[in-house]
This record gives structure tokens, C-alpha cells and sequence, in this order.
């Protein structure tokens, strides 16, 4: 790209690749809404937590809820950019490792404060977000713009069908406990912590299978002639815009900042649940579990804006799949080298919302085609949940 300066009748001009720009163009662009602004709450919070002139619990939660927000999508855009240098191939294993990586500290820190209904939560919320809000609202976003939008069978019920049975197994131990009478209660929660440890072990086992399998599907679809005959086209070559040391540095950065933000979070949940009269499990469900998914939510709507509803399906389901086999166990097991052991034992209101989630994204991917009214129903559900888990606090 080439950019110089010219001056035509007293008013400077640049030109980018022959095209003149003014300054007014350039600062009305700047001045436009864009969520980079959210870049004001990461200095805020830190400064409400360092300065204790500054020392606000409330405003802390808030802030830091923004500034994680941008981390957040920054992170994405790093994966994004790091994935595109590297190939589609460990592309997807990075897109795969980085994706819940909100979730993953998120969780580390709060089972590490002993907040086990905190982490829980996010777990959920994460499935559910991933599910209803990044795949809802990139259904809504194409089918506004294109009317019917169809898709690849196969993928969309391969990818559901995976988040299927990645949801039923983390969500076994709990019908296990809750239909099983035990002796006492400390017998119950060593059997459980078991019963929790042993799931994890298989569901990274599937996870590790599930590797193997994209890496083996990949080399049969690059080796196979008649590729360019399929109805599908062949997948778009992402030119990278960062280079590899600034998505490295970006996905740092944004990683260390997570863990800072998550940190304020977790400390401030207390105070919000005093104050504000929100349950840890609203906090986690909705709160963090959209903020989490920000960088897959823009990626979803951005691809559904190109009448690519296939890639929408796999972002959002993948996601969600990758937080059941992936996220949760690595947290399970971190917790029992922690000493603060957690169990998956959720409660009746968390796998009522798993399993309604889990069975209209079934129903809405089974016959190829979908409209924004599919993916107002989706964000309408979540809506439902949030309201449920907001009064949850009620019925205690």
C-alpha cells in the first residue's frame, strides 16, 4: 500500500493506493462507534483496583465486565490472524486451543477462590451462549439479509450431533447424583468427585479424538480429485493482515489481561450479589458466558453476512463442544490438584437449560435451511433462561 501527502488548494489530501483521503474523511472514520472504544475500561478498572482513593466494588464489576469485553475480541482476532499464517489445518487445532480461553482463566481463577458455583456457571453459560446467542444471532443476522439460508446437511448435524453427546456426558454425573441415594453426604461427594474425575478422563479422550479425526477428514479432502466437483466450494485463502510477532504479542497481551479482569471479577462477585441482589449463577450464565464468546459472535455474524450459514453453524457448535470436552475437564482436574475438588454436579435449572438449548439447535439444524425468525427463537430462549436464572435468588 502506498500512502503520501499532496496539498490541492490549501487542503492537504492524503492517497492511499490512488485514492485521495481527506483529513475530514480520516476523522469521521476515527469518530465512528467501534467496539476498540471499550479500550477506555481497562485503565479504569485497573485503576479502581490499585488506587484506593478510586476503591469501588460495584463500579469494578462493571468496568472490568467492558474492558473483558475487548480483551475478548481482540483475542479472537489474534487466533484469527495466527490461524490464517500457519494453515487451515493446525489453524483449526489453534482456533480449537484459544477459543474458550476467556472461559478457561475465568474458571482457573474462580476455583481457585473456592467459587465453584462461580465456574460452574460459566461453564454453562458458555454452552448456552455459544448455542443460542453466537449461532442465533448469526442466523437472524443472514437470514434478514438473504430470506431462506440454506447449508450443508452433513456438517450442521455432524457438528450438533457432537455437541449432543459432548452435553449429555458432562451432564451424567448430575442425573447420577440426583436420582442415586447415598448413605450421607460425604459419601455422596466422594462418589461424585469420582464419578466427575473419571467422565473428565473420557471426554479428553474424545476431545483428542476428535482431533484425529479433523486432521484425517482434512488429508482426505485435500488428496481427493473429486474435491472441485463437490457442491461446496473449496474453502477461501485468509491473507493474514498482522504479522506472527503482533498476533503473538496481541494474544499475550490480551491473555494477561484476561487473567487481570477476571481476577477483578471474581473479587468484586460478592459485592455484586450483596448489592445488586444477582446470583453467581446469573453472573456466570449470562454475564461472563456472553462476554467470553465475543470474538466468536463476531466471527459467526460476519461469515452469515456472506451466506456462509455452514461456517456460522461450526463456530457456534464447535465452541460449545469444544468448552463440554475440553474446557470443563482440564477445570475439573485443575481443581482436584488445586485441593479444591469440583464436581459436575449441576443443578436441576442449569440441565433444564442445557438440554432445551441442546434440542431446539437439534431441531433447527436438521433440515438444511434456516430464516431470522429460527434465530429470533433462539435469542428469545436465551432471553427466557436469563430471566429464570436473574430470580433464581427467590427460590433459596
Amino acid at each position: 500500500m502506498k500512502v503520501k501527502s499532496d496539498l490541492q488548494n490549501g487542503k492537504s489530501l492524503i492517497k492511499v493506493d490512488s485514492q485521495e483521503i481527506s483529513p475530514n474523511f480520516m476523522a469521521s472514520t476515527l469518530m465512528k462507534p467501534n467496539i476498540n472504544w471499550l479500550i477506555i475500561f481497562l485503565p479504569i478498572s485497573f485503576a479502581i483496583a490499585y488506587i484506593p482513593y478510586f476503591k469501588n466494588e460495584i463500579y469494578l464489576f462493571f468496568t472490568s465486565c467492558l474492558g473483558l469485553i475487548i480483551v475478548a475480541y481482540w483475542l479472537g482476532n489474534a487466533t484469527e490472524q495466527l490461524a490464517a499464517r500457519v494453515g487451515s489445518t493446525w489453524g483449526g487445532m489453534m482456533n480449537a486451543a484459544f477459543s474458550n480461553l476467556p472461559e478457561l482463566i475465568f474458571g482457573l481463577i474462580a476455583v481457585s477462590k473456592g467459587l465453584e458455583s462461580l465456574a460452574k456457571a460459566t461453564w454453562t453459560g458458555a454452552i448456552i451462549s455459544n448455542m443460542l446467542v453466537v449461532v442465533g444471532a448469526a442466523i437472524m443476522a443472514g437470514g434478514y439479509r438473504y430470506g431462506i439460508v440454506k447449508f450443508p446437511l452433513e456438517r450442521a448435524k455432524d457438528a450438533a450431533a457432537g455437541l449432543m453427546l459432548a452435553t449429555f456426558a458432562v451432564l451424567l454425573p448430575s442425573v447420577y447424583a440426583h436420582f442415586v441415594a447415598f448413605g450421607s453426604d460425604v459419601e455422596a461427594r466422594q462418589v461424585l468427585e469420582g464419578v466427575s474425575i473419571w467422565t473428565c478422563l473420557f471426554l479428553l479422550m474424545a476431545y483428542g479424538g476428535s482431533i484425529v479425526y479433523a486432521l484425517a477428514q482434512f488429508r482426505v479432502e485435500i488428496t481427493t480429485p473429486e474435491w472441485h466437483h463437490l457442491d461446496t466450494p473449496m474453502p477461501e485463502k485468509v491473507q493474514p493482515d498482522w504479522s506472527l510477532s503482533q498476533s503473538m504479542g496481541v494474544l499475550a497481551i490480551s491473555s494477561l489481561l484476561i487473567a487481570f479482569l477476571s481476577d477483578f471479577i471474581s473479587d468484586s462477585i460478592d459485592s455484586i450479589t450483596a448489592s445488586l441482589g444477582w446470583t453467581q449463577m446469573f453472573v456466570g450464565i449470562i454475564v461472563i458466558g456472553v462476554i467470553g464468546n465475543v470474538g466468536a459472535l463476531f466471527s459467526a455474524v460476519s461469515v452469515a453476512l456472506k451466506n456462509k450459514m455452514d461456517l456460522s453453524f461450526e463456530i457456534g457448535l464447535n465452541a460449545a463442544s469444544q468448552v463440554a470436552l475440553l474446557v470443563v475437564p482440564v477445570l475439573v482436574l485443575s481443581s482436584v490438584v488445586m485441593g479444591k475438588p469440583v464436581s459436575l454436579l449441576f443443578t436441576p435449572a442449569e440441565i433444564a437449560a442445557l438440554l432445551s438449548s441442546v434440542l431446539i439447535m437439534a431441531q433447527i439444524s436438521q433440515d438444511g435451511r434456516c430464516n431470522w425468525l429460527n434465530g429470533l427463537q433462539m435469542l428469545i430462549l436465551y432471553g427466557i433462561i436469563g430471566v429464570l436464572f436473574f430470580y433464581d435468588h427467590l427460590s433459596t
